[in-house]
């Protein structure tokens, strides 16, 4: 079940990204399976062109969930690039996105203790996630 309450969904999402949750500014969809959160997107700092989204997930995520998630970034808030960001270590993440389609665009050096901060983007031309085929 999708679920957009961000009062749950963001401080789980948060937690699995090793972040703080910001609840200003942000929205939250979260993939529910028998009662526990199996993934979650965080999308924040929406400027009209782009927004910025943080994915974690402990389960798999359903073909609808993945066409859910794109289309609220790119239908509904009309924008043309998703930018994900994820520390140089977090290969789980790194292989995720990759996955996804996104692609590495950008890399901050020595932003963390343990690595550097990489940037992956998805713009919409290049989403497979979007059309009749995926709901």
């Amino acid at each position: 079940m999708i679920i957009v309450d961000k009062s749950v969904v963001g401080p789980w999402v948060a937690e699995k990204c090793s972040m703080v949750w910001t609840p200003d500014n942000s929205t939250t969809i979260g993939l529910e399976k028998n009662g526990e959160l199996v993934a979650g997107v965080w999308y924040e700092d929406f400027n009209g062109k782009s927004v910025t989204c943080h994915i974690a997930f402990t389960g798999q995520m359903t073909k609808s969930y993945l066409a859910f998630i794109f289309h609220y970034p790119y239908i509904q808030l009309g924008v043309e690039k998703i930018i994900a960001p994820i520390i140089s270590n977090n290969e789980k993440s790194i292989g995720l996105v990759s996955n996804m389609g996104f692609e590495k665009e950008a890399q901050l050096l020595d932003v963390f203790p343990d690595g550097d901060l990489l940037f992956f983007v998805l713009t919409k031309d290049k989403c497979r996630f979007l059309g009749e085929s995926n709901g």
